[in-house]
């Protein structure tokens, strides 16, 4: 009866409902809910659209339970991708402390060489009212 061939193994996650199959997900659900509304019938009989109420609240716990098991996969995928988020940061971080350390060392060899200024002596040339008096242009 309690063979090792019948029992969860440890790393085995599913309950009744969590990690089910659609199907058995649908049965579970809608015996445990059948249970309920007999149990409620018997003890308050208000014939008030019970088949009704008896859909939709199957239909909103299945919804619910996929709902519920994406959450749950979303945050596994999120926390996986912080570790690795973490590490392309750090990354960023210190490429950007590399690239400033280089632009400083750039800079600095930049001030170290003082460029030479090539200076020749152009002859004097008259101003430009000097030129426009010279042709009479100007008085």
């Amino acid at each position: 009866m309690n063979s090792k061939e019948l029992q969860m193994k440890v790393s085995d996650k599913k309950g009744f409902v969590y990690q089910q199959p659609f199907f058995l997900r649908l049965i579970f659900i809608t015996a445990l809910f059948l249970i309920g509304i007999v149990i409620v019938r018997f003890l308050i009989p208000i014939d008030l659209a019970t088949i009704s109420l008896f859909a939709s609240m199957i239909f909103g716990t299945i919804l619910g339970t996929y709902l519920a098991g994406f959450i749950f996969k979303s945050s596994e995928v999120i926390e996986e991708q912080s570790e690795s988020l973490e590490d392309k940061l750090q990354e960023v971080i210190e490429k950007g402390k590399d690239f400033i350390e280089e632009i400083k060392t750039k800079e600095a060899e930049v001030v170290e060489e003082p460029k030479e200024v090539k200076s020749e002596a152009k002859p004097e040339e008259k101003s430009a009212r000097e030129r426009l008096k010279d042709k009479g242009f100007l008085k």
